[in-house]
């Protein structure tokens, strides 16, 4: 699968609501999902963006998609209070999309989109924020930002549901 077609399909995945939780702790979990959990509660800006404005999460679920060079590429969803949810998925053989969904719309909307650009800047990415990319998804109008240098592939999107902004996604493919 290609890297293209591998972020296509996760798209989709990302869009979605999270599923029922399971443990991310615990004998049976995969110590891949235990790390990627512990270094994205430590070093991921928008997760904590997330943690400061809704708690700490009340639900994970975590899993070990593929294999590929030696390393191991996966999804972490965490769930908070009032059904907003933190995603992110990592695929070969850099790439990652990461989601912060509020389903019912975040309270502080410009406050989320500042912490996305925060976001994208403090990977090192330069979004062009003048002119979105817009698109519809299950009733949903995406904005798409995208990062202008050849050969990042990088965007960052903010996702509406009416005028309600209820979700923002940062993607990032070398």
């Amino acid at each position: 699968m290609s890297v293209l077609e591998l972020l296509v399909v996760s798209f989709a995945w990302a869009s979605q609501p999270v599923a029922p939780a399971r443990q991310c702790e615990g004998p049976d979990v995969d110590p891949w999902v235990t790390d990627f959990r512990s270094r994205v509660e430590s070093y991921d800006a928008l997760y904590q963006l997330a943690a400061d404005r809704y708690g700490p999460p009340t639900e994970c679920e975590g899993t070990v998609t593929m294999e590929f060079d030696g390393a191991r590429f996966g999804s972490l969803v965490l769930g908070f209070p009032g059904g907003v949810t933190f995603a992110v998925e990592t695929m070969p053989p850099e790439s990652s999309v990461t989601t912060l969904r509020a389903p019912g719309a975040f309270e502080e909307p410009e406050l989320v989109r500042r912490g996305l650009e925060d976001y994208a800047s403090g990977r090192g990415l330069a979004i062009d924020w003048s002119t979105p990319e817009i698109s519809e998804d299950a009733g949903e109008v995406i904005h798409t930002f995208w990062a202008p240098e050849p050969g990042l592939n990088a965007s960052a999107s903010l996702i509406f549901s009416g005028d309600a902004l209820v979700g923002v996604r940062m993607s990032m493919a070398l």
